[in-house]
């Protein structure tokens, strides 16, 4: 016997802008920076998203960026690229409580200025009620379908089914080793 399943899917923007300095810093910073998380086409996502924690290179001071209310965003200089493990926490008592994704901050060697947006499709399962409406109220989209297996309890099994064109909004390096073809992402339970 199958059960009606309730799905919600929402977007994420992650993504970064990054332009070439006239002149390094004294401590050689060749590049300025900002790397985001935002809901896509002006959706607000602060419905749903309790924190996002930006984890920069150990190089930086207090790498660890934890950001509670939009923009969620982190502006720096830097000379070189690297992967940053980017954390969404969501608004809701029941597991999972986040998502993490590893976004590649890249840096032109040419001086191009680069503008690179990576959306993310987050589909959450049997969604309590009051999670489902933050979730709606954020610009989600609601389906329902059988389903032979139902969630039990919490919001289920949450996952970014990879990351999918925003249209032609990247520029610079193409072909970014972090653009996952149908890669998965889990939530992963946290202790906090």
């Amino acid at each position: 016997m199958t059960s009606p399943t309730k799905s919600i899917e929402v977007k994420l923007e992650l993504g970064h802008r990054a332009v070439l300095r006239a002149r390094p810093t004294a401590e050689g910073f060749t590049h300025d920076w900002t790397v985001f998380v935002r809901g896509p086409e002006g959706c607000n996502i602060q419905h749903f998203v309790d924190k996002v924690i930006f984890m920069l290179h150990e190089s930086f001071p207090k790498p660890k960026r934890v950001l509670k209310e939009p923009p969620y965003q982190v502006s720096e200089s830097g000379y070189a690229g690297f992967n940053m493990p980017v954390e969404v926490y969501f608004r809701t008592r029941e597991d999972p409580k986040k998502v993490t994704f590893v976004y590649d901050l890249y840096l032109s060697v040419d001086g191009t200025p680069i503008s690179n947006i990576r959306c993310e499709k987050l589909t959450f399962h049997n969604p309590p009620d009051d999670f489902c409406h933050k979730l709606l109220k954020a610009g989600g989209r609601s389906s329902a379908r059988k389903s032979a297996k139902v969630a039990e309890s919490g919001i289920g099994d949450v996952a970014a089914t990879g990351s999918e064109s925003c249209g032609d909004r990247t520029k610079g390096r193409q072909g970014s080793g972090d653009r996952a073809k149908g890669r998965q992402w889990k939530a992963r339970k946290i202790d906090e």
